[in-house]
């Protein structure tokens, strides 16, 4: 029992390490800070073009790396949310960057399994399932996918979106209509 005990002390120890390293990566100091900091280096790699899981340099795919070495359950609550957040977010970008960046159909089905494979169970996000259907060219289960995105925007309101009421807009449903329509005219794995 007792070496069952050091063994696990053992694990502990170097899971926390592990997150320690995630953490001195991003200058964090906390599960939320690790989160917001992982995103903002997601979100400006995304936008300057530089996205690439195929870059060991990233820190993106660093973090990536360290947070899939480590057993969520050796960690706290909010480490574990935060652990899956990021890592979801991950695959959901490298599905992108497979369909757009890479022309790799192959890369994006796996990303986009193991994208709905470690996404929050209350993660609002819709696109990634849509992404999913779209790769393995499920375009019946997109369409309906879409027809089906809650208009969470517009429960405040009777009133459609327009000029004078764009906040009623639906984003989700908006980008999973022009992501389809884009598949449908072959701009997918060019």
């Amino acid at each position: 029992m007792e070496n069952f005990s050091g063994e696990h002390q053992k694990n502990q120890e170097a899971q926390e390490s592990r997150l320690q390293e995630a953490y001195d990566l991003l200058g964090a100091h906390t599960p939320l800070e690790l989160e917001h900091l992982y995103e903002e280096a997601d979100q400006s790699l995304m936008k300057s073009g530089e996205w690439d899981y195929d870059n060991p340099e990233l820190v993106t795919n660093k973090i990536k790396d360290i947070l899939e070495q480590i057993d969520p359950s050796l960690l706290t609550e909010k480490e574990a949310e935060w652990r899956q957040e990021i890592l979801w977010f991950w695959y959901h970008h490298a599905i992108s960057c497979a369909i757009w960046e890479k022309n790799d159909r192959e890369a994006a089905k796996l990303y986009a399994e193991k994208a709905l494979e470690v996404k929050p169970v209350d993660a609002k996000n819709q696109i990634t399932q849509l992404l999913y259907f779209l790769v393995h060219d499920k375009v019946k289960e997109a369409e309906e996918w879409i027809e089906n995105i809650p208009d969470r925007f517009r429960k405040f309101s009777d009133k459609e979106p327009s000029e004078e009421n764009p906040e009623l807009e639906n984003p989700e449903k908006n980008t999973g209509e022009e992501l389809l329509a884009e598949y449908k005219e072959g701009k997918w794995f060019l």
